[in-house]
């Protein structure tokens, strides 16, 4: 007994040994595939972006002159028509001077007068022989100089009256008071080219202010259509036109290598009352529609095959191609190169799949049935699109 004890020690160990190894031993990979089938049909490249809704147009109002405040007429979201009163400045001051001033414009008149018919007697005297011509020279000078006297009184009358007109600080455009410098009024010193009020039109005419990443702006152009959502009924398209490309202030692309944003502003057709300035906006502009071109899944040129797939034809590493992967009858995959072209949200545009047998399966995914402990290498990821 004390020599077939160690021979059943080997044999326990052996047998351990034996059950470790085959509980150990790693399973071959199965795969599940999805595929799908190139297409023929239209894709409609776009720009996707988001911004808000401004004003159609927005005017800041300054005054032009240092007075105190007579009387304030306009309030935080009055709508306004063109040339309405907002405020309207003391204007004694200039009303006292341009009466004075009017009353001395009658008195140099009839000195004026005078002046001309003096001159008027003195060349018929002259004539006669009656004065001597320098008389006639100093009466003739005394009427042109008392002229302009006349034009430069009228010319203090004309800027007085211009004055008295900036006393009312009034609307450019039919708008809406978006803006107060209310500061500035409840000091009731108003002094020149100071900011009062901003009037936008936005009650009636509205614009969407949209960011464009640098890298699409390349696609962008005036006069493109716009489709957009607000962010209070998401279900509901409305349209726009791009009416300007605004470029970034102080653009220095050599030294800032950050992403650079363009404002796109785009015209609201046919605005409603359910659009209201400040509101957010997801937006798509239509680049171009291309019909009766063949198609797949974007996916499918994402698709990356894993560690332990069987692949008949690897592909070739050629950067400025897209490859897409066939699933073969026996599970094997082959790789194909192709010409990507304009995409929209599911499908990209291929071009020059000749080799690609016809009803293909293109496989856009895999699911790993029994995957292997050993994660190990898998092969280099293709050009995503």
């Amino acid at each position: 007994m004390k020599k077939i004890k160690p021979n059943i020690l080997i044999a326990i160990i052996l047998s351990i040994f034996l059950i470790i190894k085959i509980a150990t031993k790693e399973s071959k990979p199965e795969f599940k595939f999805s595929t799908t089938k190139i297409t023929s049909g239209e894709i409609v490249e776009s720009v996707v972006s988001s911004g808000k809704i401004i004003p159609g147009e927005e005017l800041k109002v300054f005054s032009r002159l240092s007075e105190d405040v007579y009387k304030a007429y306009a309030v935080y979201g009055d709508i306004v028509k063109k040339g309405q009163i907002l405020l309207e400045l003391d204007s004694t001051r200039f009303q006292k001077e341009l009466s004075t001033k009017l009353k001395n414009l009658e008195i140099l008149k009839i000195e004026l007068e005078q002046k001309k018919k003096k001159a008027e007697n003195d060349k018929v005297l002259l004539e006669k022989g009656y004065i001597a011509s320098i008389e006639l020279d100093e009466s003739e000078n005394e009427y042109k100089i008392k002229s302009l006297e006349i034009e430069e009184l009228k010319a203090e009358i004309q800027k007085l009256e211009q004055n008295i007109i900036d006393t009312q600080i009034t609307s450019p455009i039919e708008g809406r008071v978006d803006y107060i410098n209310e500061e500035a009024i409840k000091e009731g010193k108003i002094f020149a080219n100071v900011w009062l009020y901003t009037i936008s039109s936005g009650h009636k005419e509205l614009n969407l202010s949209l960011s464009i990443d640098g890298r699409e702006i390349t696609k962008i152009n005036v006069g493109q259509e716009v489709t957009f959502s607000v962010e209070t009924d998401l279900n509901t398209k409305h349209l726009g036109r791009i009416i300007k490309i605004v470029e970034p202030i102080g653009l220095k692309p050599n030294i800032n290598k950050s992403p650079v944003f363009y404002e796109v502003i785009v015209e609201i057709i046919n605005s409603n009352d359910l659009l209201k300035t400040g509101l957010s906006v997801d937006a798509t502009i239509n680049i171009q529609t291309k019909n009766n071109i063949y198609k797949v899944k974007r996916s499918a040129l994402r698709f990356v095959p894993p560690e332990g797939i069987k692949i008949r034809k690897a592909s070739n590493d050629d950067s400025t191609a897209g490859v897409i992967w066939v699933l073969n009858k026996d599970n094997s995959i082959s790789a194909f190169s192709i010409t990507p072209g304009i995409k929209d949200s599911e499908f990209v545009e291929i071009s020059d799949f000749k080799k690609i047998p016809e009803g293909a399966d293109i496989i856009t995914n895999v699911e790993i049935i029994n995957k292997s402990k050993n994660n190990g290498f898998s092969l280099p990821q293709p050009k995503r699109y």
